[in-house]
């Protein structure tokens, strides 16, 4: 497509274009728009600038002829390119303004992506842009774009008039335009000029090849892959060393009926170990398979005449392994015949609501309200255990391995019904249904809280080796995450269970033994976007009539450095009844007077209203009160930076 095709094609979409007029070698010029540029127009020259066929500021039509003439002596004499009565040339408007870019590309995980911000040959120097999905609506367009900087220009920024609506008109037609073209895989508009008159298309670019639609084998809608009634267990095993033994072993609680399948028969805690899938009478609607690798797709085939409807695989050995193929005959069974499937390579499932518990990790499991889904086994077997050390709860664990099937994409929406769940964590590697995980997010009711992992190339490269999907590109990913509403990526991997428990608290209160600590913590408080509770003058004379005279009479509330546990205890009760305050920071730090143990054990004591986190500052003076808090499931931290990570 010639640059005259393009913007007849830009301009049948919406997006404006400069002047312009196509003459041949030898037609006579009359334009009446300059400055004006002059550009080469030949499938024989791809790159213009290096040939010399772009003259800019040119000022009449004589300057315009004269070029011409002087650019086709160029290109056919110094650079021997034949030029014939088949080759033009297109004079444009030239434009002042500033120099932005939209374009296009087609990722291999989110299908077409649009990218805008700051354009002209800083593009890849500043890299102040967005990333905007195909399908974005208005408002996550817009906060997509308020990311980059180049934005305060819509906003007023030193007297500017454009307004935000521009961006929005431009992206939509983009939009359009890509969805109405599926064979683009590339779309580049660089410059995008801002000027008077609104963002004008000055130069553009398009890459097309055949599109192939996706085939799914899967007819009929999957089915719920949360509601298990017959669950069977293959692999269940007496040897302790077995995943297969610790699977069974944590299940055994489960409200519905529950079968032990191994070959060698015998019993496991007080159930019939039966040899085979065909001794279990009627249906099975969930299986575990905890058996070596060579048997999971016969043993597959023998459960879908039992109507399977959910498979675990816990079996590693496939993809990650090389044995990609084997792999791929697992998910075209579960299509082919309508089945769910986890795995392979995971750590299994976790439902509280039905006290059903096939993971080979911790079976100390506390109800709660926190779904939890992580494609990382050893991970999510961390987190578990971390969870249970501090007493937090989960109503749902989903660890989806290799994700040959259902993967994050999936369960969100299965998550997003469920009435038990509050909340959803995501500890991801890679994906491969983009679309459709940004589909999913985007309609999702409840928070997600997302980790991330394989940001730089080793680490991809390692998220490859370890679950056998690509990482992608994580500026991207990133980008696309902050223009939708519910989720919240974190940085750190411990504020995956953390920070569920806060993420609605505004307004915080801290208790503390040391002014500047208090302050750091302040900052810290304030830069993660909440604030501090403000006291009022009830609140001030109800902690007047039990602190000394010279405490700070303000929030963050300092009670002085010789305070002993008797006067934390008395602040806490105090506090724990002032209305707004979401939770309470117990900042402690050693000083002479200082009791850290005695202080905390206030907390195992005493049930207050709100939630009360102990900040431990320091080394061997606290170092008791922090195994207290550990032997008690409390939730502590040990920095300012730590206790503030998951806000």
């Amino acid at each position: 497509m010639t640059e005259s095709e393009l913007y007849q094609w830009l301009q049948k979409y919406g997006i404006k274009t400069p002047f312009y007029k196509v003459v041949g070698m030898d037609e006579d010029i009359n334009v009446d728009f300059f400055p004006a540029v002059l550009k080469i127009q030949s499938p024989k020259v791809v790159h213009k600038s290096d040939v010399g066929g772009v003259v800019l500021n040119l000022n009449s039509n004589e300057e315009l002829k004269n070029a011409r003439e002087e650019m086709k002596k160029n290109i056919q004499n110094v650079h021997k390119i034949p030029l014939d009565h088949n080759d033009c040339f297109i004079i444009t408007q030239m434009l002042q303004g500033e120099e932005l870019y939209i374009g296009s590309v087609e990722d291999e995980v989110f299908g077409n992506i649009i990218l805008f911000g700051k354009g002209g040959i800083y593009l890849e120097l500043y890299k102040d842009i967005c990333y905007i999905d195909s399908k974005a609506k208005e408002d996550e367009i817009l906060r997509a774009f308020k990311g980059t900087k180049i934005s305060k220009l819509f906003e007023g920024y030193r007297g500017s008039s454009h307004q935000m609506s521009e961006v929005v008109t431009l992206v939509k037609n983009i939009q359009k335009l890509i969805n109405e073209n599926p064979d683009i895989k590339e779309l580049d508009i660089n410059p995008l000029k801002l000027t008077k008159n609104g963002l004008i298309a000055v130069d553009a670019r398009i890459k097309k090849s055949p599109t192939s639609p996706k085939i799914s084998l899967r007819k009929s809608p999957r089915p719920d892959f949360l509601h298990n009634q017959r669950v069977a267990i293959i692999g269940a095993s007496t040897d302790k060393t077995k995943a297969g033994y610790v699977v069974a072993k944590n299940s055994v609680g489960f409200k519905g009926e529950l079968f032990f399948v191994n070959q060698k028969g015998g019993e496991l805690f007080g159930k019939p170990l039966l040899k085979s899938v065909q001794e279990i009478e009627g249906d099975i609607d969930t299986a575990v398979l905890a058996i070596p690798a060579k048997f999971v797709i016969p043993t597959i085939k023998e459960l879908v005449n039992k109507k399977l409807k959910n498979l675990i695989v816990i079996t590693a050995g496939f993809k990650e392994s090389g044995h990609q193929n084997e792999e791929l005959e697992i998910g075209k069974l579960a299509q082919e015949n309508n089945f769910n499937v986890l795995g392979p390579n995971c750590l299994g499932y976790f439902n509280d609501s039905t006290n059903l518990n096939l993971t080979f990790g911790t079976g100390n499991l506390k109800t709660g309200s926190l779904a939890f889904i992580s494609q990382s086994g050893a991970v999510l077997a961390a987190l578990m255990d971390s969870a249970n050390s501090l007493d937090i709860g989960f109503s749902h664990i989903i660890s989806t391995g290799n994700a040959v099937d259902l993967e994050s994409s999936d369960l969100i929406p299965m998550l997003d019904q469920d009435p038990n769940s509050k909340s959803i964590s995501l500890y991801l590697e890679g994906i491969s249904k983009g679309k459709e995980f940004l589909e999913n997010i985007r309609s999702a009711q409840k928070p997600i809280f997302l980790f991330k992992s394989g940001k730089s190339e080793e680490a991809a490269k390692a998220a490859f080796s370890h679950t056998g999907n690509l990482s992608g590109n994580y500026d991207m990913f990133a980008g696309l995450m902050k223009s939708l509403k519910n989720v919240r990526v974190v940085d750190n991997i411990e504020a995956l269970i953390f920070k569920p428990i806060f993420h609605n608290s505004k307004e915080i209160a801290i208790i503390t033994n040391a002014g500047g600590p208090g302050t750091v913590l302040t900052d810290a408080i304030v830069s993660r976007g909440k604030k501090l509770y403000s006291l009022s003058e009830q609140n001030i004379k109800a902690l007047n009539a039990i602190l000394p005279e010279h405490w700070s009479h303000n929030n963050p509330i300092d009670i002085i450095g010789d305070a002993l546990a008797d006067r934390y205890k008395v602040a806490l009760d105090v506090v724990d009844e002032f209305d707004g305050v979401d939770f309470i920071y117990m900042l402690i730090t050693p000083q002479d007077m200082t009791d850290p143990l005695g202080s905390v054990r206030i907390l195992k004591e005493k049930a207050y209203k709100h939630k009360v986190i102990p900040i431990l500052i320091g080394g061997s003076m606290v170092e008791e009160a922090k195994e207290f808090c550990r032997a008690n499931k409390i939730l502590f931290f040990s920095s300012i930076t730590e206790a503030t990570s998951f806000l």
